[in-house]
Parts: C-alpha cells; structure tokens; sequence
C-alpha cells in the first residue's frame, strides 16, 4: 500500500478517499459509513480502496492522526509566537475549536469509533496522550509562576482535555444543546475562560494553609476495600471546602 500511495496518482487518490471519508462520516456517522459509499464519493471503485486501506478504521486511523498533526502544531504555534501563558493557551483552545469545525465529520468518526473498535481506540488514546502530556506541561509551567497550587498536572490535563472533545463534539458535531441557540464565538470564549480560569488562578494565604495543613495531617495511603472507598469528608476536607466557601478564589478577568 505505501507503494501505491508514493506515486503522485497514488497521493491523489488518497486524498480523494481521505475528503470522500470525511463526507460520509459527516453525514452517515461512523457506524453506518460503508465501504462502498466512501468510494462512490470519490469517484473510485472499492477495489481501489483496498489498495489503500483494509477498513474503513484503517482510514479514520489515517484522518485522526492527520488532524492530531495539526491540532498540535496549532497548539504550540501561539507559545512559539511568544505570546504569554494566557493569551498562548486561549490562542490554543480557538486552534482546536477551528480544526474541529473544519474537520468534523472525522471527529464525530472518530467519537463513535473510540467506544466500539479496539485497535482504533488503542491508538487514538495514544495520540490523546501525547496532548495530554504537552498540556500538563503547561499546567506545570503555570504552577512553577505559582499559578493552582497543589492540582495534579495530569489529571488536570486529562479534564480539560475531556471537556475540550466533548464540548466540540457536542456543539460542532451534534448541533449544541437542544433549545440552546449556537453563536460561535460565544461557545468559543465560554470554553477558552473556562480553561483559563481552571489554570490561572492564585490561592489565598488562608487557603494555603489549609492545604499544607490538609497534607501533613494525612496518613500514609493504605490499601482499602471498595465498601472502604465510599466517598468520607475528613475533618481537615470540610474545613477545605467551608473555607473555599466563605472565600472567592482570585482569577483572572
């Protein structure tokens, strides 16, 4: 298959099952796309396609990695562009919000795809995890200018991550929320602050307290039952959350 595709009719050719996908995913969905629609949309046979793919995952494959390039090269362009860390990563969220719109029809593919087809969700987590680490690069980065103190960066990264897709899905895939009107340049900056204000934000000295206060009190993590693990608010916990109530957290405008 790779000798086929080095040829320029080869390139041609992919390209042309690569934009016939996109169509088809766009307005079948992924689960009932066939074969034999995606070449009839680009105007080949589906012999041919079988020169260039063994499934139709093989090509959403193909589409996910080609909109993870990039999705990632948008991401990083704003931080090259010296752009500071707020500007940078509100730059960052509009650069996938537009390559999802463009790509959308991949994207819902890729949605349905990741919950059924083993081999495409092992590699789509693959790539998911690539963005994951260079996002918790930057939620350390914020944290060493003393930006959210004591959040884990990965598990930080994997819920921005989370409500990034799925936001898009939602709004650029399925249309938005039922009886919600779509302005796109409202859902954009509703997402970007979000995410902003998850990163950038600073604690004050009492909630500081609290935490290293919370910390030096915990006792060392023991093996539990899952009876064990029903949630339980300690004592150090509530006066967290009773000083995260009386107390607004600054962030920015």
């Amino acid at each position: 298959m790779t000798a086929v595709k080095a040829t320029r009719k080869g390139r041609q050719t992919d390209e042309a099952f690569r934009e016939a996908a996109r169509l088809v995913f766009a307005r079948d969905g992924y689960l009932n796309a066939k074969i034999s629609d995606i070449a009839a949309a680009a105007g080949r046979s589906v012999a041919s396609f079988y020169n260039y793919y063994d499934t139709k995952a093989d090509l959403l494959i193909a589409l996910a990695e080609e909109f993870h390039a990039e999705a990632t090269q948008l991401a990083v362009l704003p931080y090259r562009a010296g752009l500071d860390g707020e500007e940078a990563l509100r730059a960052a969220v509009a650069g996938f919000w537009r390559t999802y719109a463009r790509r959308r029809g991949e994207l819902v593919g890729i949605f349905q795809a990741a919950m059924i087809e083993g081999r495409f969700r092992d590699r789509w987590l693959e790539l998911r995890g690539e963005a994951i680490t260079r996002i918790a690069g930057s939620v350390r980065a914020a944290q060493a200018d003393g930006y959210c103190p004591g959040v884990d960066p990965v598990l930080t990264a994997s819920a921005l991550a989370a409500m990034l897709e799925h936001f898009c899905y939602i709004w650029l895939g399925q249309g938005g929320e039922k009886d919600v009107p779509f302005d796109d340049q409202r859902a954009l900056d509703a997402l970007a602050t979000i995410w902003v204000k998850a990163v950038y934000w600073r604690a004050d000295s009492g909630y500081q307290a609290v935490l290293r206060k919370t910390a030096a009190r915990a006792p060392p993590s023991q093996p539990r039952t899952p009876r064990e693990n029903a949630p339980t608010m300690s004592g150090e916990a509530l006066e967290l959350k009773t000083h995260a109530m009386r107390t607004k957290i600054p962030t920015p405008a």
